[in-house]
C-alpha cells in the first residue's frame, strides 16, 4: 500500500470529519462509483482531499462517497492534504458529466466494433444515440440496454431488423411529426417482424394518406393504423396488425417457469 509523498494511505476511516459543506449523502445515486471501487479498488490517482481546520484535526473536502464506499468495501484510502480551505462547491461545480456518445467513443478506441456500428447507424439514420443503441439490441428504450453501454459489453441483437425498423419510424415521423412516440416505434418493431412486410409499400402509401398519421396512446392503436395505410388503395389487403402480433409472440415464447402454480391441496396435511 505504498503512496507518493504526497498522498498518504489508511484503513483508518475515523481519521476524518466531514465537512459542513460537503452534500448529503447520497449513495444510490452513485451505483457507479461503488461498481468502480468493486472491480478497481480505491485508485490513489484519484485520494481524497482533507485539510486541517484550526483544531488540527482533519475535515474531508472532497471525496466523501469514495471514503464511505473504501469502507464498506474494506479499501485502502489514498488521500492528500491540502493547507487552502477552499469552497467544495466551486472545485466540483466544472466538471461536465459523461454523455453517451463520449461512452460510445471510448469503447470505438477500444476497438469495440459494436460501439462503432452504434455511432454509424444513429448517423445514417439520423436517430439519437441512446434510441440507435436501443434499436440495435432490440428495444425500445435506452434504459433496456443501458448497462451494458456504459460496461462497455453492449452487442448489436439484428442490424438487419434495426434497419428497418429505423427507416420504417423515422420516414413516418418525418411525414408527420405528430406521430413520434414510444409506441409506434413498438408498432414498427411489430410490423417489421412479418416477414413480408415492405416498407416502401408502407411509406408511399403514408405520403398519399398523410391525413391517417394520427397520434395515438397505444401500440395496438398504431398497429392499427399502420394496417390502414399499409392497405391503402390496394386491392390485395394485409391483416398487417395480427401478422405483426403474432410474429411479436414467437419472439416472446411464454415461459412454463412463470405460469401460474398449481393451488395447494386444501386437504393436504
Amino acid at each position: 500500500m505504498a503512496a507518493s509523498p504526497n498522498v498518504h494511505v489508511t484503513k483508518d476511516y475515523r481519521l476524518f470529519s466531514r465537512s459542513a459543506e460537503n452534500r448529503p449523502l447520497d449513495q444510490k445515486r452513485h451505483k457507479k462509483l461503488f461498481e468502480s471501487m468493486k472491480r478497481y479498488g480505491f485508485l490513489s490517482c484519484f485520494p481524497v482531499v482533507a485539510y486541517r481546520n484550526g483544531e488540527k484535526h482533519l475535515v474531508l473536502k472532497d471525496g466523501q462517497h469514495r471514503l464511505v464506499f473504501a469502507e464498506r468495501l474494506q479499501l485502502p484510502v489514498y488521500w492528500m492534504e491540502e493547507k487552502t480551505d477552499f469552497d467544495v462547491a466551486l472545485i466540483n461545480g466544472t466538471p461536465k458529466p459523461w454523455m453517451l456518445r463520449d461512452f460510445a467513443e471510448k469503447y470505438v478506441a477500444h476497438g469495440l466494433k459494436a460501439y462503432q456500428e452504434g455511432l454509424e447507424f444513429a448517423e445514417q439514420h439520423g436517430l439519437a444515440i441512446g434510441m440507435a443503441f436501443a434499436l440495435l439490441g432490440g428495444t425500445t428504450s435506452y434504459s433496456n440496454v443501458a448497462s451494458a453501454f456504459v460496461d462497455g459489453t453492449f452487442k448489436v441483437k439484428d442490424r438487419a431488423w434495426a434497419d428497418r425498423v429505423a427507416t420504417t419510424y423515422v420516414g413516418l415521423v418525418q411525414l408527420s411529426s405528430q406521430v413520434r412516440s414510444t409506441r409506434l416505434l413498438e408498432a414498427c418493431m411489430g410490423v417489421c417482424r412479418v416477414e413480408e412486410f415492405n416498407p416502401s409499400r408502407l411509406l408511399q402509401n403514408a405520403r398519399r394518406c398523410r391525413e391517417k398519421l394520427l397520434s395515438y396512446s397505444t401500440k395496438d392503436a398504431y398497429l392499427d393504423m399502420l394496417e390502414t395505410v399499409y392497405n391503402f388503395g390496394r386491392k390485395l389487403q394485409v391483416g398487417l396488425k395480427a401478422l405483426a402480433t403474432m410474429a411479436m409472440r414467437d419472439r416472446c415464447p411464454i415461459n412454463p417457469a412463470k405460469k401460474a402454480s398449481p393451488q395447494k391441496d386444501s386437504n393436504a396435511a
